[in-house]
Order: structure tokens, then C-alpha cells, then sequence
């Protein structure tokens, strides 16, 4: 087998509502959609998003890395996973969202040509029933609870508040929607817009909430604040953008600077990054969030057969794109049901 054709469009859809974080506001969903066929008449998909805030990329980055860097290493040569992925993962510096979505329709070329679903190629034995957590955007405490409000009365029970704002009330946007939804599982998001100070300051407020978990409320390169903030908090820290590797989740679990790690596609340059990444994470007892950016249907996907495959390691999934879209595209892949995904 052989691919012989690839295709690059750019696709979007429209969210039901601004998704607002610390780092950014976006309107709909925007990606990248590789379609890739082989001579014996397998096709399979890849998709990313732009999420230039992380990830440094744009749409017109992951176009050039995918036509003049990815794609000619993979073109008309036997097909072969594991050179292949080695191929994407050395073909250029960086652009991880373009290697993740190359990697993805790569890992499917190889499920189809088994005849399994993608889980199983990976490991996993069964599939299940996948719960996700939904993202309440960052505004005002008293828009913020009419969102998460609404989020929790259709089903949506695990909430993650995003928060990070230079106003000074982002203990306020915690504890009131905490008062209001005592039985919805909170999970707090800063985007790493706090100090360590200020995160042990945020901390001390809410003590008296029972938060699953508080992500990356440090800078990246701030091993020594998040150390200092994981070694104080009474809730679980999750390391998101200070972990794009295995050798960053390494350094990371080494300095005891988390106790859980976010696992994303696009930061680690696919399902392969991934894998890795869990190895680690195994190595140090510890668990994963997997998390996502904005993505379109395909990427999502290939998220979920990464949960499948190891429902061990993931604590809590934050997969929740399309419970934001405005609608849900025709011909998905999975169900929804809720805050529910099934394969």
C-alpha cells in the first residue's frame, strides 16, 4: 500500500457561543482537513486547528509545513507506520498541530488496512461511553454562571471555568458558581495567567470548594512556580502548556511540579507523542487529563480512540468542541448524548 493523493482544505464552523479564554476569543472553530488516499482505495483524514496563543501556528503554517515539509516524505513510498510517523516527526522543527493531523490519518490508514478500529490498533480492548468535561468561557462572574448554568440544567455536570482575567474576581467567578451548582465537578483553567504567588492568594479563597483539579495557573517556563504551587495546594495541579513532550512531562513529574499531566494531540504532535507522553506518566504513577483545542470533528475522534484505549490513565477528558458548535455536523463519527461521547 501506497499513498498516491493528499488534499488540503480549510474548513470551519460556527460556535454556539465566543469561546473566551486568557489567551484568546474565538468565534467558530477553524482547521485544517488532510484527506489522504492510497492505490488500494483506502482514504482516511487528518485535521488541525490554529491555535497560533500555544501552539504557534497558524492555518497558513500547518498548509506550508503539510505541502513542503510532511507530505513529500510520505508520498508513493510503502506504507509503513512506524517509518512513516518517524518520517512526520523529523521533517521539520516544531509545527506540531500539522504532525498531529498528518499522524492521525496515518494511524487510521493502519487501522483500516488491519481491519480494526483505531483503538485497537493501540491497545485498547473495548470501547465505552466517554465523558467529557464542557468549557465555561472566561466573562463576567455573573455571565459566567448564566453559561455554566445553562451548561449543567442539558447534562453537562463536569464544568471546566476558565478564568485568568486582570480584574481581580476570578476567586469571585469560582465560589459563585460553586454556591450555585454545589453537585457539577469544577475544574479551573487560568491559561497561566496567575503568579505563583497570586495562585496560592486564589487557593486560600476558595480552600472550602471541593475543585477537581486547577490547570496550568503558571507561566510554561515556570517550573519552580508550579513546584511551589503544587506542594501547596490542597487541589490537584495539571500541567498543560508546560508539557508538549515526554521529555517535558519527564522533567516535569521529576521536579514533583504536578500532579496530573494535559495531554493533547496538537501539542505533542499526535496519537505516537501521546503514547509516549503516557508511558512516562505511568512510570510516575500518575494520571492525565486529554484535553484539546478548538478542533473539528476528525481530531476529536481520534481523541477519543486515544481515551478508549487507555481508560486507566485519563482521569478527566476535555474534549468538548462539538458541544460547543452552533450545530452538530451530519455523519459524525460518534454520538452525543449530554456531555457523552460514544464510539
Amino acid at each position: 500500500m501506497r499513498i498516491t493523493a493528499a488534499h488540503i482544505t480549510r474548513q470551519r464552523i460556527p460556535l454556539a457561543y465566543p469561546f473566551i479564554t486568557a489567551l484568546r476569543r474565538v468565534d467558530q472553530a477553524e482547521f485544517i482537513l488532510l484527506r489522504l488516499e492510497t492505490d488500494n482505495g483506502l482514504v482516511a483524514f487528518g485535521s488541525a486547528p490554529a491555535t497560533e496563543a500555544i501552539t504557534k501556528e497558524t492555518l497558513k503554517s500547518i498548509e506550508q509545513a503539510l505541502k513542503r515539509h510532511i507530505l513529500p516524505a510520505l508520498k508513493g513510498v510503502p506504507f509503513d507506520l512506524d517509518k512513516m510517523t518517524q518520517a512526520v516527526s523529523h521533517s521539520v522543527q516544531g509545527n506540531s498541530s500539522a504532525k498531529a493531523c498528518t499522524e492521525m490519518a496515518l494511524y487510521s490508514l493502519a487501522a483500516q488496512q488491519k481491519g480494526l478500529p483505531l483503538y485497537r490498533l493501540i491497545g485498547g480492548k473495548e470501547t465505552r461511553t466517554l465523558k467529557t468535561a464542557v468549557t465555561v468561557s472566561l466573562n463576567s462572574p455573573e455571565t459566567m454562571l448564566k453559561q455554566a448554568e445553562g451548561f449543567f440544567f442539558h447534562g453537562f455536570d463536569t464544568l471546566k471555568i476558565k478564568v485568568g482575567s486582570i480584574d481581580g474576581h476570578d476567586s469571585t467567578r469560582i465560589k459563585t458558581i460553586a454556591a450555585a451548582l454545589p453537585e457539577a465537578t469544577l475544574l479551573v483553567d487560568a491559561n497561566q495567567a496567575w503568579s505563583a504567588d497570586e495562585t496560592l492568594r486564589i487557593i486560600d479563597r476558595c480552600d472550602d470548594i471541593p475543585i477537581a483539579l486547577i490547570e496550568q495557573p503558571v507561566a510554561a517556563a515556570d517550573l519552580v512556580g508550579l513546584k511551589q504551587v503544587t506542594e501547596y495546594s490542597p487541589f490537584p495541579i495539571l500541567a498543560d502548556e508546560a508539557v508538549f513532550t515526554a521529555e517535558d512531562a519527564e522533567r516535569v513529574l521529576a521536579h514533583n511540579a504536578a500532579d496530573l499531566i494535559n495531554i493533547k494531540l496538537m501539542k505533542c504532535g499526535g496519537i505516537g507523542g501521546a503514547l509516549d507522553i503516557l508511558d512516562v506518566c505511568r512510570r510516575y504513577g500518575k494520571r492525565c487529563m486529554l484535553g484539546s483545542m478548538l478542533e473539528g470533528p476528525v481530531s476529536i475522534t481520534a481523541a477519543l480512540h486515544l481515551a478508549a484505549a487507555n481508560p486507566d490513565m485519563f482521569e478527566h477528558l476535555d474534549l468538548d468542541s462539538p458541544l460547543l458548535y452552533a450545530a452538530l455536523p451530519p455523519d459524525l463519527p460518534f454520538t452525543v448524548q449530554g456531555n457523552t461521547y460514544a464510539l
